[in-house]
């Protein structure tokens, strides 16, 4: 949002129409005038693949590709960030783009599963018979945090002493296996002092279910996650 501010503007534009005055909820997933933020979840994850490799995967008969002989047993890792940035499935890769899936009103999980992998929105959950079984939470706790954030703030390069503007480098990425951009400055501001009291009101009101390490308590009814409670399985 802060090098790319005309996706900020679109994305807000799309959760104002939905939410107006109120709060977006994970019910606003399904509203397909909010396409858009879905769009940024999915190339938030193809832009920058937190996992820039995957998990390695073993042969389990003796194969061929293009020539290189795969014998069984072998490991094989697939490149993730060469994938997202191959300009041919991705044109002009680097750019942060939502646009790219305006028309992709799939899940990560339907996805995965399309035969057709020249389809595929993203590989940063995996690729074969052994993809990530927690998908499905980071689309929705991507979407809320995505569409959260359009609609309560203003997000801006910061400035250092002199006045100038600071840019990030978005290539300026550390780590190894498991990558994320250098810490950077940056201007986040509400887009007014009412929306940033609903924010308020909404951190307020979770804090009757987190203990004092800002852990839940108890899992909020509705949400299918397994408990274990004195030995047993709830």
């Amino acid at each position: 949002m802060v090098l790319y501010p005309a996706a900020q503007r679109t994305a807000q534009a799309s959760i104002d129409g939905v939410c107006g005055d109120r709060f977006p909820n994970i019910a606003d997933m399904d509203n397909p005038e909010t396409q858009y933020i879905r769009a940024c979840v999915k190339e938030t994850l193809r832009w920058m693949p937190t996992t820039i490799l995957g998990v390695p995967h073993a042969v389990t008969t003796d194969d061929e590709y293009m020539g290189y002989k795969i014998p069984k047993g072998a490991g094989v890792v697939y490149n993730v960030w060469a994938i997202h940035m191959d300009p041919w499935r991705y044109p002009n890769p680097r750019a942060f783009d939502p646009a790219r899936y305006l028309h992709d009103s799939t899940s990560s999980a339907e996805s995965a599963q399309n035969r057709d992998v020249s389809q595929r929105d993203h590989f940063t959950f995996g690729a074969g018979r052994r993809v990530c079984e927690g998908m499905h939470v980071v689309d929705r706790s991507m979407f809320l945090v995505i569409a959260r954030l359009m609609w309560a703030f203003d997000i801006s390069k910061a400035v250092n002493a002199d006045g100038v503007e600071i840019t990030p480098d978005q290539d300026d990425l550390v780590g190894g296996f498991l990558m994320q951009p250098r810490p950077f400055p940056v201007k986040i501001k509400p887009r007014s002092e009412w929306r940033a009291a609903k924010v308020r009101e909404a951190w307020a009101s979770c804090q009757a279910l987190l203990d004092q390490g800002q852990q839940w308590k108890q899992v909020p009814e509705g949400i299918p996650f397994t408990m274990y409670t004195k030995g047993l399985v709830s």
